[in-house]
Parts: structure tokens; sequence; C-alpha cells
């Protein structure tokens, strides 16, 4: 056992030394960090003070004051933001007046859809020259050009991009400071049903003479048409074949010159109404033709009317 100290003795010896050298170093440490506290005591840093409501508000100001400059110019005004639109949309566009032309909507001769719509057509009269014709989509009237007709109503569009109605049997605006018309009296008959017994003669099957005077009475009155027989366009695998008479008044114009309810008028004078065209052109050549050669269907058969006019 000696014999076992005597040969490990020396590493005994330097477990001891390492030891001591610990504990020699951590009592010095502590003896320097002792000496340092004593000569600069700690300080220690002040509760943090919430600041007053006040002082947040003032500077979110002054930041928004900041932001808000124009970085490139130092004197000019400060930038202002545009409103803001809680509508969520543009503006809505303003309402649509009734128009200020002289002008009276007569008739309307309305092609629903499917139809094209340039098969409508408005009978206008302008009441300062007295004149009366008909008007399709894109026609122009005075300053203004027909964006579209419905069934009672007509739409007017102008350079400016303003837009106007007119409807059926609306009165015009008065002049300003105009006297105000007695309502004259009733007539005790129809005058111009009395030119109608008066100036149409059926003189055949088919065969019919009118008066000049006739035609240019029930022209001038195209309100009396409109209400005589309701006209729709005819369409037929998707193209037109001309009109078709509805609700035929049997003491009204059409049914004087022997048109029914149903029949389909498809040409007159040999010009085939297959377009608003030409029926704008059959009816400006009313005025001035003599003779008037009507095709039609009736039951699955087809007929010509013929009319003199003297």
């Amino acid at each position: 056992m000696e014999t076992l100290l005597r040969k490990y003795l020396w590493a005994i010896d330097l477990a001891v030394i390492a030891i001591c050298a610990v504990f020699s170093a951590r009592a010095t440490a502590t003896l320097i960090q002792t000496r340092i506290t004593r000569i600069t005591p700690p300080v220690r840093s002040a509760p943090r003070v919430a600041a007053p409501a006040s002082v947040g508000t003032y500077y979110g100001k002054e930041t928004d004051a900041i932001l808000k400059r124009n970085v490139f110019c130092s004197t000019c005004p400060p930038i202002l933001e545009p409103p803001v639109d809680l509508s969520g949309g543009p503006p809505p566009p303003p309402s649509l007046q009734r128009t200020s032309l002289p002008l009276r909507l007569l008739a309307v001769m309305f092609a629903p859809r499917p139809a094209d719509p340039r098969w409508s057509v408005a009978i206008i009269r302008d009441t300062d020259d007295h004149s009366v014709g008909p008007y399709s989509i894109g026609s122009k009237i005075r300053d203004a050009t027909i964006s579209d007709i419905e069934e009672a109503r007509i739409y007017l569009e102008f350079s400016a991009g303003r837009k106007e109605y007119l409807d059926l049997i609306d009165k015009a605006p008065a002049a300003p400071n105009a006297p105000v018309a007695a309502a004259p009296a009733a007539p005790a008959a129809d005058p111009l049903m009395a030119e109608l017994d008066r100036g149409i003669k059926k003189i055949g099957e088919h065969n019919y003479e009118v008066q000049r005077q006739t035609v240019d009475s029930l022209l001038g009155n195209m309100s009396l048409l409109s209400r005589s027989a309701r006209i729709v366009p005819e369409i037929r695998d998707g193209k037109a074949a001309g009109f078709r008479l509805f609700s035929v008044r049997p003491d009204g114009p059409f049914a004087k010159i022997g048109l029914q309810n149903g029949d389909v008028i498809s040409a007159i004078n040999g010009l085939e109404m297959t377009s608003p065209d030409k029926a704008l052109e059959v009816y400006t050549k009313l005025k001035s033709s003599s003779h008037l050669s009507v095709g039609l269907e009736r039951n699955g058969q087809k007929i010509n009317k013929e009319y003199n006019i003297r």
C-alpha cells in the first residue's frame, strides 16, 4: 500500500494544487467586485411613466403635418388628400328630362325583341314648321339624334352627351307667356271618319279608288292610324318578312281599304318590306304616288290590293 502511494503521490499533489488555484481565483474575483461596487454604486433606471394622451395626440398631429409637406417645395401649401367616396361607385347620371324641342310623338311602330330594334319607327311632328315624318334609331331631328325607341317613348341624344325623352301623345311645351286657349267644343261627328267614307270607294274585290285629299288627311293624323291597328314586324327564320296587322278596327282606315286582322304586308309597289329603310321609303312616296300595289298574305294565300289615288 505504501509502495502504491509513493508511486502515485505526484498525481495527488497535482490535483490538490489545481483545487487550491480554483478557490484562490474565485476569492480574488469576489474581492475585486466588492471594491468596484463600493466606488461606483449601480445606476438604477427610473420607472417608466405612461405619457398622457395629449402628448401622444400632439406628436401624432406633428407627424401628419410633416408627412403632408411637399419635400420638393418647403414654401408650398401642404398636400391635401382627395375626399373619400363612400358610395362605392361613380356618381349617378343626371335624371332624364323631357325634351325642350318643339316636337310631338304621334305614333310608334315598336319592334320587340328578338326583332331588330332598327325596325322600330317613330312618327314625330315638328310643331314649329308643322312637318310630320317617320324616324328610326340613328335618325337626326333638329340638333338631336334618336338613340332608342320604346313602345311609348323615344330617347334623344345631343352632341354634348345630354339625353332627353319624348313620350307618346305628349304635348309640346308651350311658349313662354303664351295665352291659354280655351278647349274647343267637341264636334257632333268626326270629320275625318266622314272624309274616309267619302274619299275611299271599293270598285272591285281587291281594287279601290282613294282621293288625294283623304290620303293627305290620314298622313296628317298619325295618331288615328296608330289607334286603328297595331303593326308588328314579321320575322321568319331570323329574317324580316314584312309587317303583320293586329287589332284592326272595323271602322278604321285600314279596314276601309280592305285590310284585315292578321294580314302580313310583304311588299308595296314592288318594294319588299325587309328593312326599315324600305318602309320609310314607301312612306315618303305615299304623298306623290298615284297608284299603290300592296302585296300581302292572308290565311296562307297571297293577295294583291290595288289602289288608284286621284
